[in-house]
């Protein structure tokens, strides 16, 4: 328990020593953390390097190690930028939205109290959302860390300009979709892994990948739009982006659904590839007779 309360002071006191700095310097210290990382042969950037060598097999040894660098910066970059997100104000976080694309798809469906989905993937910084949208009070799903000292104080940051967040539970479930069937607007992040019997094999850069169904089954009980959102990162901050997807009476069952879906990631990841979560397995559960692409260390 001492030990558990220990790193929550500790990463509080992390948090506040990063919101100190201007984003600029932040981003520059986590792109030589992430080089220096990715040179460690850390678990993560082995993983990049699996999931580039399948999902990208074009590049050259050069080009994807040069790559799987940057994309260890990156994900050093969402830690470094968690001190501005938990304690600026709303004043010094406006400045940092660069450009908003599409915000009009979700707001003329909420003016008719019709409710919207957001699915927002591992890309660029996806909880820079919370401040975006915090106004519209969008309900979103979100998994407790394994540090329950540290859930209090994620909370108060992703919920202090008026998201909410719900559980992965049946609760939380219930909560959400509650939110849809009201008319509201809710968030989940898409491109994790579900266990088998919440999800389909789709295409993803060609690979088999588990995609989960719920954001379907959720839209077609709601009657909700399905909308892809992003944060991705640009000079002076972020160029958020809102892209319909198709809607659920258009698609030919939950197959079509992770096809469209999965192909929608696939173009975002594509205009800046090292801004997406590569350090994840995505590719974890496989069909029968694959080879497990994520073998131990010996």
């Amino acid at each position: 328990m001492r030990g558990a309360r220990l790193i929550g002071w500790l990463f509080k006191i992390a948090l506040r020593l990063l919101s100190l700095l201007p984003l600029t310097v932040a981003w520059r210290l986590a792109d030589r953390l992430g080089a220096w990382a990715a040179g460690l042969g850390m678990d993560a950037a082995r993983i990049t390097r699996i999931n580039l060598s399948k999902c990208l097999p074009d590049l050259g040894s050069d080009e994807r190690e040069a790559l799987t660098r940057k994309s260890i910066g990156h994900i050093c970059r969402t830690v470094a930028e968690a001190g501005a997100l938990s304690y600026w104000t709303g004043d010094q976080l406006r400045p940092l939205l660069v450009e908003e694309a599409g915000r009009e798809l979700i707001m003329a469906r909420l003016r008719r109290r019709q409710a919207v989905l957001l699915l927002v993937p591992h890309y660029g910084n996806w909880e820079f959302l919370c401040y975006v949208l915090g106004g519209l009070e969008p309900v979103a799903l979100y998994s407790p860390p394994r540090l329950q000292a540290l859930e209090a104080l994620l909370l108060r940051s992703r919920q202090r300009f008026g998201m909410r967040l719900v559980p992965a539970t049946r609760s939380g479930l219930r909560e959400l979709r509650q939110a849809l069937l009201g008319g509201g607007l809710a968030c989940i992040l898409p491109d994790q892994t579900p266990q088998p019997p919440a999800g389909v094999f789709a295409p993803f850069f060609g690979q088999p990948a588990l995609t989960m169904t719920l954001p379907l089954r959720l839209a077609q009980k709601a009657d909700a739009a399905l909308v892809l959102g992003s944060a991705r990162r640009v000079p002076g901050g972020f160029a958020v982006r809102y892209e319909a997807l198709a809607a659920p009476s258009e698609l030919d069952g939950p197959e079509a659904f992770a096809e469209n879906l999965n192909g929608a990631i696939e173009a975002l990841v594509c205009l800046e590839p090292a801004q997406y979560q590569w350090e994840y397995k995505r590719f974890k559960r496989q069909p029968p007779g694959y080879p497990n692409p994520y073998p131990k260390r010996r």
